[in-house]
């Protein structure tokens, strides 16, 4: 028996991760196909990105017309989890309800909480960051909501708005490893597994 129990105490934990991780790789599907879905939609209608992607207020209300949302929260306070999320490496962390800051936020029915991101925005789509090229701005996806572990690449990823589509982020080049975890959507969905 206490073999036995050896042997429980050993795997147990290494399938709760797997199955976790496993459970993160569908919702990641799941939520970008949604998100591109959307960004196809709005591209039909308003034409490329570099046509539509002039501030966040515009950006958010195209997205919020086409998403299929639980809740609406644009810039409103405590409508996402409270605190801050933190870097893959464990060296920062970054609050996306920061008062001076106002992201605008959408909620999706299954518990998805979209962030649409201020600080990153080029008509031109000439941005670079993360591992991605030539992108207009960004969209991040925290996967569970308040779940833990509210960590960049585990359950919290980004999404770039290049002018023809949606895309993860980091698919330009390999950016996942050593940093944030901002760069890692791609290569979670590439590899269908959290090898990292």
């Amino acid at each position: 028996m206490v073999i036995i129990g050896v042997i429980a105490a050993i795997t147990v934990p290494t399938l709760i991760n797997k199955t976790k991780n496993q459970e993160t790789v569908v919702k990641l599907k799941k939520t970008y196909s949604t998100l591109a879905q959307a960004t196809n939609l709005i591209i039909a209608e308003e034409g490329p990105a570099t046509n539509w992607v002039t501030n966040t207020t515009d950006v958010y209300n195209l997205y919020r017309k086409h998403l299929n949302k639980a809740m609406d929260c644009n810039i409103e306070q405590g409508c996402l989890r409270q605190g801050a999320y933190k870097n893959l490496n464990d060296n920062g962390t970054w609050n996306f309800e920061d008062n001076s800051i106002k992201y605008p936020k959408l909620v999706l029915t299954d518990g998805t909480q979209i962030i649409i991101e201020k600080a990153w925005f080029s008509q031109n789509c000439n941005l670079r960051t993360n591992g991605s090229n030539d992108f207009c701005t960004y969209i991040v996806a925290d996967l569970n909501g308040a779940k833990k572990p509210n960590t960049f690449g585990r359950d919290v990823f980004y999404f770039v708005i290049k002018k023809n589509g949606l895309y993860p982020m980091g698919c330009d080049y390999d950016y996942c490893v050593n940093t944030f975890g901002g760069g890692c959507a791609c290569k979670v969905l590439r590899e269908e597994a959290i090898n990292y």
